[in-house]
Order: structure tokens, then sequence, then C-alpha cells
């Protein structure tokens, strides 16, 4: 009989590979050219290369509405496309950083935005029987929504990108976007990948789709040589090692004391309590252990994240002028010395840009992620501020 390592890891596999779709897309179809002197210069332009070479970025693509529950399924998924209707929706794009990496990742943040969004809006039906108290200003917020989850290039299915820079990232996934007709697009990005989020909005033919982005812990600047080490470590990590201590703390059940506290030291303090107070956020949660599975596919990602900041070139983000939201993460309940040093990075990094940024905390959050449901509250409200522009 096999054991329960094994029929775990089994019911992981299966939970990556029915909950998705894939495009082949032109690795770059975006390049440099000349334009005009509205922008003093260069600029991003779209320009097809007919014989480029493709990538493969992996997705998923639901609506607020009916998003599944729980946020991954292990049953095979019999539709190869998408509903047409979702495209026409207000798009929230979720990009992940580096570790964890994936469209899991990306795919849970848009599960507990779904479930948010729904407790906000009394008229939308829900499967749940617990509901925190709702305003008249949250009742306004009920249009539905769609969730495109992404796996960055070199993640899991999404082919390493054959340039690896933060703008060819940008203009895959942007040329991801045209090809679902999405009109306009709310992005919201996680730390490696904030350089990215700011690209596609400074991409002369793509910019105007940008109608906000939200950053979360952005890392804006390369890192430090401390940061490097740590990173590095990180990816030296055996993948059976990763997937024993996934398995061996988190595929339990929400109660469950050994459960809780790997939960608090990976997505913070706060994220236990929105496990006892909300049963759907408690099942999202029961999820994340996939996250720390199949790293041999994760691992080109985060490599390639490593190598693209000594190309990045931040004077195009001048370009972006959407609306923009940094909201930096703390493990405390106030802001420590180090949160604040971030903040102030990040800060210094976005004068290079066209947008006014405004900033936020989030207290009480983890080593790598966040708790999901303030984060979902807060990317939301940004969002139902700036849904027309």
């Amino acid at each position: 009989m096999a054991s329960g390592f094994v029929r775990w890891k089994s019911h992981v596999d299966k939970l990556l590979r029915f909950n998705h779709m894939t495009m082949t897309l032109s690795a770059e179809p975006f390049r440099i050219n000349e334009s005009g002197p509205q922008t003093g210069g260069r600029d991003r332009g779209l320009a097809r290369r007919s014989n480029s070479a493709t990538a493969t970025l992996q997705y998923a693509f639901d609506s607020t509405l009916g998003f599944p529950e729980p946020f991954l399924d292990d049953a095979p998924q019999f539709s190869t496309s998408f509903e047409p209707s979702v495209s026409h929706l207000p798009c929230v794009v979720f990009l992940h950083g580096s570790d964890p990496g994936g469209f899991d990742v990306a795919r849970w943040v848009a599960g507990g935005l779904a479930h948010v969004h729904t407790l906000r809006n009394p008229l939308m039906p829900s499967r749940f029987g617990f509901y925190p108290a709702y305003s008249a200003q949250d009742a306004l917020s009920g249009t539905p929504l769609a969730m495109l989850s992404v796996s960055r290039p070199g993640f899991l299915e999404s082919t390493p990108s054959p340039t690896p820079t933060f703008l060819a990232q940008a203009a895959t996934v942007a040329q991801l976007i045209e090809r679902l007709r999405i009109p306009a697009v709310h992005v919201i990005a996680h730390r490696e990948a904030a350089p990215v989020a700011l690209e596609m909005a400074a991409l002369a033919e793509f910019r105007h789709r940008v109608r906000s982005i939200a950053l979360i812990d952005p890392l804006l600047t390369p890192p430090t040589l401390a940061q490097r080490v740590t990173s590095r470590m990180r990816t030296l990590s055996p993948e059976w090692a990763r997937t024993r201590a996934a398995y061996n703390a988190l595929a339990r059940a929400a109660a469950d004391d050994i459960f809780l506290r790997t939960v608090a030291e990976i997505c913070g303090t706060a994220s236990v309590a929105e496990i006892k107070e909300d049963p759907a956020m408690a099942r999202l949660y029961e999820g994340i252990g996939v996250f720390f599975s199949h790293w041999s596919a994760r691992k080109p990602g985060a490599l390639a994240d490593a190598l693209m900041w000594a190309r990045l070139d931040r004077r195009e983000w001048r370009l972006a002028s959407a609306p923009l939201l940094c909201i930096t993460s703390t493990s405390a309940d106030t802001a420590d010395s180090d949160a604040l040093a971030r903040e102030e990075a990040a800060q210094a990094a976005l004068v290079a840009t066209g947008c006014s940024p405004e900033f936020d905390r989030l207290y009480g959050a983890g080593r790598l992620l966040f708790p999901l449901e303030r984060m979902s509250r807060m990317c939301l409200g940004f969002i139902d501020r700036h849904q027309v522009s």
C-alpha cells in the first residue's frame, strides 16, 4: 500500500497538471524602436518578428463569479479553452515572485481575491456560510472580475525566456493578454515580479491597458550580497527535501497545530486568525503545500530572476503612468526598522516612474508570503478606485 507521502505527492502532481492552459507565443514580440519627440527618444513599441523563437506560457483564466473551490482541483478539466465572456470583465493579473513561484501561487492569490470580492458584494451568491460585515461602499464594487494567473517564464510549464530580462518577461505576458483579447488589466506583482509589472506599464503599445499596479514587497533594485547568498542557498536545496518538508508540515487539516505554526512562519501570524475566522480562507491555506513541490520545474525561473538584475534599466519606467500602490509587509504589529528601510528604498526607486505612488503597510506577514485576506482587501480597495480611468 502506498505511503501517505506517495499519495500526497501523486495528488500534488494532479493539482499542477489539471488546472491550467498553455499558449505558444513569440518569444520577443516587443523590441526597442525609435519614437517621436513626445517620448524624448527611445521607446518600447510592439514590433512583430516573423522568424522569432517561440515561448510557452502557462496560465489559468477564471471569473470571480464562479471561481473554483478549492483553488486547485485534482480532477481533469475537460475544457481546453476559457469562456470568451470572461475576457470582457475587468481583469486582475497576478505576477508571482521567485520563491515560491508558479501559476499555482498566482491562483491562490486569485482565490483569495475572488473570495473577498464575493464577501464585499451582498448580491453575489456564495457557498460559504460565514460572512464578515460589509459596508454600503463595498456593495458598489459588485462587478465580477476576471482573474489571470500566470507562470512567469522558467516556472513550471512556462518555458524560459531566451533573453532573461524583465522587459522580455513583460513583453511575453503582455502578448498573452493581447491574445486573450483582454482590453485592460490591473496588475498585482510580488517581490521579483515588480520590475516586470513596471516594464509592462511602460510598453508603448500596451501601457494604455494597464489601469493600476499594486506592488507587494517589491524588489526594485539589485539585491545585496547577503540577499544573493541567501537566495543562492535556497536554490541549492534538493527537491526531495522541499517536498518532504512540505508534506510533513502542510499536508494536514487547518486546525492542526503544526500546520498553523508553519503557516504563521510562511504567511504570517495574521494568517492564523484568518484561518480560524473563515472556513473558506482555511481551505485556501490548506493548499499552499503544493507551492513547495516540483522545485526542479521552478528552479530555472528562480535562477533567471537572479540573472536579470544585471540588465535592469529603470530609465524607461518614466513612461509608466498608471496609478500605483506599494505595499510593504512586516511580521511585526507595527512598522519596524527593516520595513521602513524597504519602504524608503521602494520610494527612491519609484521616483524613476511617471506614477504618483501610494504607500501602505501590511502587518503580521510571513517570511515568504502574506495574510491573504488582508492583502486581498487592500488590493481590491485600490482597484475599485481605478476601475475606470
